[in-house]
């Protein structure tokens, strides 16, 4: 009787949502979908401190299967996953974004990261079941004769767009989470382009006890001597420096956009004797060590099998270095050294520039014409490589110089490319609206004598003379 009353209420839904029948406000057709949805699906919103738990399993059935858990307690908020020997966590304490990598490192995250998990707070207690909708302000969606939508958007959280078809939730969708239920407790989550997983609601219930706090550490890097001095040299287009992994000699091409585990060859892989297996994620990971790069080292680290690694090198790092080091880019006289944080102070008659974290990856927040923008630091590729819609709200057309400035730093002008017309996020693997522009090339990094200290969001730029370059 239920399922047939929401089909027969659907249509009227689709009316009102659609063309505002009989003078309605989008206000009351939202409400009126919410409240259908809660009535025909039976739920409610969850009480302040609530433990959800979630089993997990790679699309396709391949891989290992995981496990997650979303806490909450107040305005404390957590996210858990753990499968095939790592545990990530994500979330909110004391007003700021959080974030745990695989490999134990723990560290206050950006803006972006925030609006991101307040938005997933505001989901998952379905805040946007209450009277007042969590506070959020409503507007609706795209409907037809088979589907309405409401949109809302929690305070200092991003838009989140519900769709319900016959009263049911069908997909949830805003910047950095989507979720398309198939059936009540069973979801697709392809949050992650190119790593969906399969998740099942196992239980939703009290917590046993306080949320215990975070705190930021769980660095491993190791110095003999601070600083880590090594050639710096090219591979693939990318800057690179050799080390030794298991003590086998390894090239390491540096990419500020890669957050996740440390990536290598298969053939590394086999040559170190890993033991391997595929994760929730679809990644092929285990654990490998020690790391070496000159006098700077990790005991262990998780890494991942990837062949999409710049041609020439063996091992691809980005938040491993950043996440631990100063680092500095000397490129006239081809060296690249790695400082410990601690021991480390900024250099005098440099320019300073913000230096995001969102999470292991690096991003330059630069200016034009009061227009900021956020692009990945240190990245293998053109010098400025935008977002159509980045370069749309920017005043930037692709092949025109642009003038930027990177917080007191003026940047050279820089040839503006565009992602193929045809690739859209995220094969572009830009999304605006999470805030996430474009990227910004090594090389303007090495116009520069640079120093990128991510642990304390700054970089410092001093220009090179002309003729500098590295080999």
């Amino acid at each position: 009787m239920r399922k047939r009353a929401a089909a027969l209420l659907l249509p009227a839904l689709a009316c009102l949502a659609a063309a505002d029948c009989g003078g309605r406000s989008d206000l009351q057709v939202a409400r009126r979908i919410l409240e259908s949805h809660r009535r025909h699906a039976r739920v409610k919103p969850l009480p302040g401190a609530q433990v959800v738990r979630l089993e997990l399993k790679a699309s396709g059935g391949e891989g290992e299967a995981g496990t997650g858990r979303i806490e909450w307690d107040g305005q404390t908020y957590r996210e858990t996953v753990s499968s095939a020997g790592w545990t990530t966590i994500r979330g909110i304490q004391g007003g700021k974004a959080f974030w745990t990598d695989e490999d134990g490192v723990t560290r206050v995250c950006s803006e972006p990261v925030l609006a991101e998990l307040l938005t997933r707070a505001y989901f998952w207690r379905r805040a946007w079941l209450f009277d007042d909708f969590g506070g959020a302000k409503v507007s609706l969606g795209p409907a037809d004769d088979r589907s309405v939508s409401v949109d809302l958007v929690p305070r200092f959280g991003n838009r989140l767009r519900l769709t319900f078809v016959r009263g049911d939730l069908a997909s949830v969708r805003s910047p950095g989470f989507a979720l398309d239920f198939r059936g009540p407790g069973a979801f697709k989550d392809r949050s992650r382009p190119g790593s969906e997983v399969e998740g099942r609601i196992r239980s939703i219930g009290l917590p046993s006890g306080a949320l215990p706090d975070k705190e930021t550490g769980g660095w491993s890097a190791r110095w003999s001597s601070s600083p880590a001095e090594a050639p710096l040299v090219r591979s693939g287009g990318a800057i690179a420096v050799d080390g030794t992994m298991a003590g086998v000699p390894v090239r390491i091409a540096f990419d500020g956009s890669a957050d996740g585990p440390l990536q290598v060859r298969e053939g590394l892989a086999r040559r170190l004797g890993l033991s391997l297996q595929r994760d929730v994620l679809g990644r092929m990971v285990g654990t490998a060590g020690p790391l070496v790069v000159g006098t700077l080292s990790w005991p262990s680290l998780l890494v991942e099998v990837s062949e999409g690694l710049p041609e020439g090198s063996d091992v691809r790092a980005g938040g491993v270095f950043l996440r631990e080091t100063v680092i500095e880019f000397e490129s006239p006289a081809s060296r690249i050294r790695f400082y410990d944080p601690q021991k480390w102070s900024p250099p005098p008659g440099y320019f300073k520039g913000l230096l995001d974290d969102d999470g292991d990856r690096a991003v330059a927040i630069v200016s034009r014409s009061g227009t900021l923008l956020r692009l990945r630091a240190a990245v293998p590729g053109p010098p400025l490589l935008l977002s159509s819609e980045a370069a749309r709200r920017a005043d930037l057309t692709s092949g025109r110089p642009a003038e930027l400035k990177w917080g007191t730093a003026p940047l050279p002008p820089l040839s503006v490319s565009l992602p193929a017309p045809s690739l859209s996020f995220p094969e572009s693997g830009f999304d605006p609206e999470w805030g996430e522009d474009g990227a910004l090339g090594q090389d303007v990094i090495l116009g520069f004598h640079t120093f990128l200290d991510m642990p304390r969001r700054w970089a410092y730029l001093r220009p090179l003379d002309a003729g500098a370059g590295v080999r």
